[in-house]
């Protein structure tokens, strides 16, 4: 009996001196709502769905104190959707993010999987220009953006300790999707940036370049730029982003968005929002504005364009609600619309370009 009593004693020892020196966190959110949509030459739609303030994640996150200022971190994050718990990312475990860095007086080092520097996925995006996000369907930028949701395998990210406000962020893909060929043959992304914080201010500028190997689609390239600034009774957002080479104009519909190859399109994307305490709850509100050229080919799916035009435009409103149940839960309603202009506007992918919902939804982190 004493030796069994020793044996425990001398276990829950080393289980305490481990965790003095690490730390592991579970977190997670819930997010789902029952939302009205419709679609240019569709139905009105009644459907829950899930992850629009925000998606539905669960994930662990670690770190160990090694000393003198130096440690341990990882993140491992998986997507899933409330209604069915199906993984979201193509089925993939941990699809959100999967990094292993370390951290000291040189700044941060980590690899993994994870979210390019303006994609607003993963702990490493930086631009930060509306305050929706890439959240509440048409009201966020992933209708917009030219990385936005891009989640990146094989990569690597380098973060400049502060300086006076200033960090400075240097990123790397070997293989966007995977990098079993030779070099020349892979996918490759590559993201700089830089941001800056004083007091209630905060700004972010990135470079970004997609090089898609053995294709006809040329490297894709977007200057990014952010701004917001909390006055406390408002904070105001603005945006600006400038894509070159785009392989698609985005859509809200994947299987409608417009199909590029060779030099691909050219497009200026303004975003304006603020979010305002209101009721006890917060009110967030943004307005879309996007516009370009075609001055590469239409994609073989894209092939019914020809003729329509080489320029194109998109804009929308968005506006929400969040009212606080406790410090972990909260309820929101919203609405939100878009329109497409020009090429958009043709009737076969008019659907994917204007477009509009509200609904009333619940979100909960843990």
């Amino acid at each position: 009996m004493f030796k069994k009593t020793l044996i425990a004693v001398s276990v829950a020892c080393v289980s305490t001196c481990a965790l003095a020196d690490s730390q592991v966190n579970l977190y997670g959110t819930l997010d789902g709502a029952i939302a009205i949509q419709k679609a240019k030459g569709a139905d009105t739609v009644t459907a829950f769905e899930d992850g629009i303030a925000g998606g539905s994640v669960w994930g662990l996150t670690g770190e160990e104190d090694l000393g003198n200022g130096y440690g341990i971190n990882f993140t491992l994050e998986n997507g899933f959707t409330v209604d069915n718990g199906a993984n979201g990312e193509d089925g993939l475990q941990f699809g959100k993010q999967a990094t292993l860095g370390v951290t000291g007086p040189f700044g941060e080092f980590a690899f993994g999987r994870m979210g390019g520097l303006s994609t607003y996925e993963g702990g490493y995006s930086i631009w930060d220009a509306s305050p929706f996000g890439t959240d509440y369907l048409q009201a966020g930028l992933g209708s917009y953006g030219v990385f936005s949701g891009q989640i990146l395998n094989n990569a690597m990210i380098y973060v400049t300790p502060e300086f006076d406000g200033l960090k400075g962020y240097l990123q790397y893909s070997n293989g966007v999707v995977d990098d079993a060929n030779k070099w020349s043959k892979n996918d490759h992304y590559y993201g700089l940036g830089v941001t800056y914080e004083s007091g209630n201010l905060n700004s972010s500028l990135i470079y970004e370049v997609y090089d898609v190997r053995e294709s006809d689609q040329e490297s894709t390239q977007a200057i990014s730029f952010s701004v917001a600034y909390d006055f406390e009774s408002v904070k105001p957002f603005f945006g600006y982003q400038y894509g070159n080479k785009l392989s698609s104009i985005v859509s809200s519909d994947e299987e409608i968005a417009v199909e590029l190859t060779g030099k691909g399109a050219n497009q200026h994307l303004f975003t304006l929002g603020a979010e305002v305490p209101l009721g006890g709850g917060t009110a967030k509100l943004a307005a879309n504005y996007a516009f370009g050229k075609i001055k590469g080919d239409l994609g073989e799916a894209s092939n019914d364009l020809e003729g329509k035009g080489d320029k194109f435009s998109k804009y929308g409103l968005g506006v929400a609600y969040e009212y606080p149940l406790s410090k972990r839960t909260f309820v929101y309603s919203w609405g939100a619309w878009q329109k497409g202009g020009k090429l958009l506007k043709t009737e076969s992918i008019r659907s994917g370009y204007e477009n509009w919902s509200l609904g009333l939804g619940l979100h909960h982190n843990f």
